[in-house]
């Protein structure tokens, strides 16, 4: 993760560090590392009460604001299609109420800081 990005995230109030969990989890997920920036950016501009544009945003990535918009959509549409997969899982039975309970649990300890109970969880459902 850009230090750019690092910084404005720390001086907005967030706690992220760009850790190796973060990363991690990053790789893992269905964002690039480009989109997780974005939606980071966009998360900590409205938690910190600042009204940034879009062109003051997409600066903090070091992009055009058309390449900011692109990624951001790209990601949101990432997103939207993640939460659906879950819901198909779901609605077919295959997430079980102890898997998603368990995921929950996971993503619960891992923004508690209790990282290594929460990647136990984790690879125990994959």
């Amino acid at each position: 993760m850009k230090k750019k990005v690092l910084d404005f995230l720390r001086d907005s109030g967030l706690k992220i560090d760009g850790d190796k969990v973060l990363m991690f989890l990053i790789k893992s997920s269905s964002l690039t590392e480009a989109q997780a920036e974005t939606i980071l950016i966009e998360y900590a501009s409205q938690f910190n009460g600042k009204k940034l544009d879009t062109v003051a945003r997409a600066s903090i990535r070091e992009v055009s604001k058309g390449a900011y918009a692109r990624t951001k959509a790209q990601a949101i549409n990432n997103i939207r299609q993640s939460i659906y997969t879950i819901m198909l899982l779901r609605y077919l039975g295959i997430l079980s109420d102890e898997e998603l309970a368990k995921l929950m649990e996971a993503a619960e300890k891992l923004g508690k800081g209790e990282i290594e109970e929460g990647l136990e969880l984790l690879h125990s459902m994959t």
